[in-house]
């Protein structure tokens, strides 16, 4: 890369960034391959194949390019081929700390082929319970979301506010009721997703759950966006 080049990461980061090309799996299959994690800590191993591949790409070992799509985890290239390597060591209790630490673990969409072999990976490994829990808590996390944005539609605006409060809370409100029903069906769909695991490993009590969340965003749904 000469300096009158833009630095790949800019172009990732800060740029409207294609999706990763179809052989950076392999290549990141490849880089797992070699590694030696410890299987302590699922971040610090993952940092460090990173780390590596940064450092390939800037000896010219691989593409800049790879490099920085690489070092970014771009497509999940290394986090899942780790995650299967991690789930054949039987180190899932690992794995779930680090997938439940993500910021993605609090947002619908999380039904990945990553995160989807990581569960299936728990109940293959006999951890049935633990892909239980991982599920359940992160539909409690984005049901809590719609939960949060019809608790918000339902305000009133308080007495006695000044005109320009009281132009921001209509706007929030406004601005919630718009997003309201994605966040309903956002959820459902998530539920829709990976209920199955519940379904086929949970407690009862799990189940009621799940039912219960299904049940509130109906009535949600019927309260709040239905003509």
């Amino acid at each position: 890369m000469t300096e009158d080049e833009p630095n790949p990461f800019d172009r990732l980061l800060f740029e409207d960034a294609p999706p990763p090309p179809p052989h950076l799996a392999a290549l990141g299959e490849s880089f797992v391959a070699r590694a030696n994690p410890r299987f302590r800590n699922f971040r610090v191993d993952l940092e460090a194949i990173e780390v590596a591949a940064s450092k390939a790409g800037r000896a010219g070992e691989i593409s800049p390019e790879d490099g920085a799509q690489l070092f970014l985890d771009r497509g999940d290239s290394l986090s899942l081929p780790l995650v299967r390597r991690y789930i054949e060591a039987c180190e899932t209790e690992l794995v779930a700390r680090w997938l439940m630490a993500l910021p993605s673990f609090h947002f619908t969409g999380w039904a990945t082929v990553r995160n989807l072999t990581a569960l299936d990976g728990m109940v293959a490994a006999g951890e049935p319970a633990l892909a239980v829990r991982v599920v359940r808590k992160h539909l409690e996390k984005t049901f809590a979301r719609a939960r949060d944005c019809w608790r918000l539609v339902a305000r009133k605006r308080p007495a006695g506010l000044a005109d320009e409060a009281a132009e921001r809370f209509d706007r929030a409100i406004a601005k919630a009721r718009w997003e309201l029903p994605g966040q309903i069906e956002g959820a459902r769909i998530e539920i829709a997703e990976l209920a199955a695991y519940v379904r086929d490993h949970g407690s009862l009590e799990d189940n009621r759950a799940i039912d219960t969340m299904l049940a509130d965003l109906e009535k949600v749904r019927a309260r709040f966006t239905q003509a």
